[in-house]
């Protein structure tokens, strides 16, 4: 019973397990296609999910620049950039004063706030490149594209949802289809309407503000001939430098409408229709704080009609007309020219090709009709190396044009014989058209009559547009061309005096930014130039810069140069920024001298034209006369070794003449105006002068006396001579002799006065003692003793100062008092005057960068501080019979101070000099006076002070 029972439950699950395995048969044939759908979904679905995780492969972004651009930028790091321009307090800060880049200055910290307050969020950045784009479209409007590449699609989202809710968080994004992309519209509020339009292509974000810029760039991905595919743009693409701050690319046959929009009328026209200057130039930007450098090269193709293809084949030459440019030139052009015959027939080849030939034929015929010579051939002839187009000290109407000649003397034979045949045509003399200028009494030169006032724009071309040849002068070994013959009067005068820009001190700083051989080279000082180069602009543009004229200013100096390298042109170009605007100081004239000099400039009468002559010595012990005048050198000597003291003029032989008497530290000198020795001098002396020379003339009789104190203790008396006085009997000081021997008449006694350094000497004429003072004193080194004439609160009295600055009153009846001040240095310096004009003495007294005047009670009335030590002792001038002011001057600083008794600086004060100063009252109706001084650069400098 029971086994069949087991049997029955046995088959019973058999049939089930059949039954099942039937119905898992059957589901089997119909799951398996279901489940491959479903996992091949899923597989198709990661695959997409993961792609879209992936970074982007780095597009080129050159490769999305429609080839129509004219100008682009490319940065390596966008937020860099925004980094290093808001932090530069030079150059960008002062550029930042022009509304236009002050905008774009805003926008960029704006947008960088706005991404780094957003980053938590969003995780945007803008530590990525950014190229821009421009080109003029529509009616002359500059219209920008700007590429940024995105890393990912998820980047791409964040990017999409960032904008979404920064900008337009009330309505959807104006969104269309173009070419297989979505192209968004983001409206900009407050911006007249504008929009900005972008799309996402090729791992890049491009945008612009112009819908057929934006258009434009989604084509060219699927176009050939792309801007990167130029042979232009390759070649100088390849030049490109690494870790700059920017690379800068100009289309030179397209981008001149965009260059020509600031420019007046004129050279605009002429820049639009000029396209055949060269092909493609790459520079690139280095950004520091106080100074920008553009470096990189031009490519002009050869075979093509290209402007710079006539210095192609030019070697560059060593540019030395910076030696004889004024120091005031604000803006200077020249044109290398190796092999001015090659450069000729590049030149004509040039005109031909852009139908400018004719123009050109029609000029030089009009030249040779009106003189009857080849101007062409004579000015190619005539030049060696450089021609030059020069703007003088910030005036539109100071023009020169230069030619650099192998001989002055060959040049001027060619130039006079062209104008004698003129003068045949004309029917007059050359005498005509030739006159003799002078600097001064003694220097001379030719000026000739051009027959044309414009010959060097018909024959070398726009560059020297409206640059005068009225009149030619030469110089040197150079021709030099102007509207006037007094302009030409003061080239000549700063050339003559060696005050050229090759030793301005701005140029000089430049010159480590600049090669010594160029093809062509430009520079520009904006303080010496603004008003020049703003007459260039249009009107709005022009009031701009004369808005900011200040700012502008502080770029003190511009530079540009072109060198040929095989194939390619090498450009250099540096913006040099001071923070400081700091004009050169305006003189008179500037004289150059070997070396500098560190006593005060001595002025000296010319006894022929009672006008004031300039006598210095340099470190080289020469001694120069110099025409005041002019600045010319009279003439130059040599001397044995250098001036102690002050120089003196003596009429020696009571003719009227005068003559310059002095010592050196071996030699008594006199020495008359043409700088020859008088009669047996130079004197060698016994010993070695410690301090300068005294003259004097007891009678007023012209018999002077010269008194010498020596190294070795003694005091030697001279006649006019030169011989040892008989009657002298001083044999010899205690000590050293510190001070110069000084002479005093009180109440008709004569008194002279001298100390060594523990001793105050009194001495009569035979040099025998006439006082012995109470008490001794240790003199002040440095300081003289001053009269002071008795009146009701004192008797005749000398006053001067000790080592420790007490200042010490010597009585003739041989009392010695004492006035008590602290603190002064044995370096000080003491001066007596009447500085107020109340019959009263006042104490000027120098220590260290203090300056101190003390009325006769001890009281001080002006103290004044500077910024470095005093270098020599204060001197008082006097304009009035009420007013005196105080010179002053820090040698450290090379500054010269003219302070009032209030304490101000004379109106211009401080001017640059390192040496005290000689002033000369002007004469007539003329208000003011000439300042005399020296400056570090070894000039002896003339001011005219109102």
């Amino acid at each position: 019973m029971c086994n069949i029972l087991l049997v029955k439950i046995v088959n019973f699950v058999f049939n089930d397990l059949n039954i099942l395995r039937n119905l898992v048969y059957m589901f089997k044939k119909s799951l398996i296609p279901f489940l491959a759908i479903f996992f091949v979904g899923i597989l198709v679905v990661a695959y997409f999910y993961m792609q879209k995780q992936k970074e982007y492969k780095t597009c080129n972004p050159f490769l999305a620049i429609p080839s129509s651009s004219e100008i682009m930028i490319h940065f390596d790091n966008f937020e860099d950039l925004i980094s290093k321009l808001g932090e530069n307090t030079g150059v960008w800060k002062e550029l930042c004063q022009f509304k236009t880049l002050s905008d774009i200055n805003k926008n960029l910290k704006d947008l960088s706030d706005l991404i780094n307050s957003s980053s938590s969020e969003s995780e945007l950045d803008l530590n990525r490149p950014l190229t821009i784009a421009s080109q003029i479209m529509g009616k002359n409007q500059v219209e920008y594209l700007y590429i940024l590449p995105v890393r990912s699609y998820l980047e791409e989202k964040r990017i999409q949802s960032f904008i979404q809710n920064s900008f337009s968080k009330n309505k959807e994004l104006d969104t269309r289809r173009y070419n297989g992309l979505s192209l968004y519209t983001l409206s900009i509020a407050n911006s007249n309407k504008k929009s900005l339009h972008y799309c996402y292509s090729n791992g890049l974000m491009l945008l612009s503000s112009s819908m057929i810029y934006l258009e434009n760039s989604v084509r060219q991905f699927e176009q050939s001939g792309s801007i990167s595919e130029s042979k232009g743009f390759a070649q100088v693409f390849k030049t490109k430098g690494e870790n700059v701050d920017a690379n800068i690319y100009f289309n030179l046959k397209k981008c001149q409408k965009q260059v020509a929009s600031f420019f007046d009328k004129e050279i605009k026209s002429y820049i639009n229709n000029y396209s055949q200057f060269g092909n493609w130039i790459e520079l690139d930007l280095s950004f520091r704080d106080h100074l920008v450098l553009l470096n990189g090269f031009t490519y002009s193709n050869q075979q093509e009609n290209n402007y710079l293809n006539v210095f192609m084949k030019q070697d560059a030459v060593k540019m030395e007309m910076e030696s004889v440019l004024p120091a005031n030139s604000g803006l200077v052009a020249i044109l290398g020219m190796n092999d001015p015959d090659q450069h000729k027939v590049a030149y004509r080849k040039f005109l031909k090709g852009n139908g400018g030939m004719a123009a050109y034929l029609a000029g030089l015929k009009e030249l040779k009709d009106k003189t009857g010579s080849d101007l062409e051939t004579l000015f190619y002839s005539l030049i060696h190396k450089e021609i030059a187009l020069v703007y003088l000290d910030n005036q539109v109407d100071k023009q020169f044009s230069i030619i650099r000649t192998k001989s002055s003397s060959a040049a001027k034979d060619k130039l006079v014989k062209m104008l004698s045949l003129y003068a045949e045509k004309t029917q007059r003399s050359l005498s005509y058209y030739s006159t003799t200028l002078k600097l001064d009494g003694a220097t001379k030169f030719d000026v000739f009559r051009m027959p044309d006032d414009f010959i060097f724009e018909k024959i070398f071309g726009r560059m020297f547009k409206g640059a005068p040849t009225n009149y030619v002068t030469i110089f040197d070994n150079y021709l030099i061309f102007g509207e006037t013959k007094a302009q030409l009067s003061e080239f000549v005068h700063a050339s003559f005096l060696r005050k050229t820009l090759d030793k301005d001190p701005v140029y000089d700083g430049s010159k480590e930014y600049l090669s010594n051989k160029a093809n062509f080279f430009f520079y520009t000082s904006m303080p010496r130039s603004n008003k020049v180069i703003s007459s260039f602009f249009d009107e709005d543009f022009r009031e701009d810069l004369l808005e900011q004229r200040e700012g502008l200013n502080k770029f003190q100096a511009i530079g540009l140069q072109m060198t040929a390298n095989e194939d390619l042109i090498y450009n250099n170009i540096f913006v040099k920024h001071n923070p400081i605007l700091e004009l050169a100081p305006q003189t008179v004239w500037e004289s150059r001298l070997d070396t500098a000099f560190v006593h005060k400039p001595f002025l000296v009468k010319n006894h022929y034209t009672q006008e004031y002559e300039v006598l210095v010595q340099d470190l080289n012990n020469q001694l120069y006369l110099i025409n005041s005048a002019s600045g010319r050198i009279l003439w130059k000597r040599p001397l044995s070794s250098p001036i102690v003291g002050e120089v003196y003029q003596i009429d020696a032989f009571r003719n009227n003449k005068l003559q310059y008497v002095f010592v050196s530290e071996d030699k008594l000198y006199l020495i008359d105006r043409n700088g020859k020795d008088v009669g047996k001098y130079p004197v060698l002396l016994r010993a070695k002068a410690v301090r300068g020379l005294s003259v004097f003339d007891y009678s007023n009789n012209r018999s002077y006396r010269f008194f010498v104190p020596g190294e070795d203790r003694k005091v030697y008396a001279y006649s006019k001579d030169g011989k040892l006085l008989n009657g002298w009997k001083f044999k010899k000081a205690e000590n050293p002799i510190i001070s110069e021997v000084q002479h005093f008449r009180i109440k008709g006694k004569d008194y002279i006065v001298f100390a060594d350094e523990y001793r105050v000497y009194f001495l009569n004429r035979k040099g025998q003692v006439r006082l012995k003072p109470n008490k001794q004193i240790s003199k002040s080194k440095y300081n003289s003793f001053y009269l002071e004439e008795g009146n009701s609160k004192h008797a005749d009295r000398l006053v001067t100062t000790d080592r420790e600055g007490n200042i010490q009153y010597f009585y003739m009846n041989g009392n010695v008092e004492t006035k008590n001040l602290s603190g002064l240095d044995n370096e000080h310096h003491f001066v007596v005057r009447d500085i107020d004009a109340d019959g009263v003495s006042e104490y000027i007294i120098s220590d260290h960068n203090k300056l101190d005047v003390y009325d006769t009670n001890g009281s001080k009335i002006l103290e004044k501080e500077f910024s470095s030590s005093i270098s020599a002792a204060p001197a008082v001038y006097e304009f009035s019979r009420t007013k005196c002011e105080i010179g002053i001057c820090l040698k450290d600083d090379n500054e010269i101070h003219l302070i009032s008794t209030n304490g101000e600086n004379h109106r211009g004060f401080p001017l640059k000099g390192n040496t005290a100063f000689s002033i000369a009252f002007s004469k007539g109706s003329q208000k003011g006076f000439y300042l005399f001084t020296c400056d570090d650069r070894n000039f002896l400098l003339n001011y005219s002070v109102k």
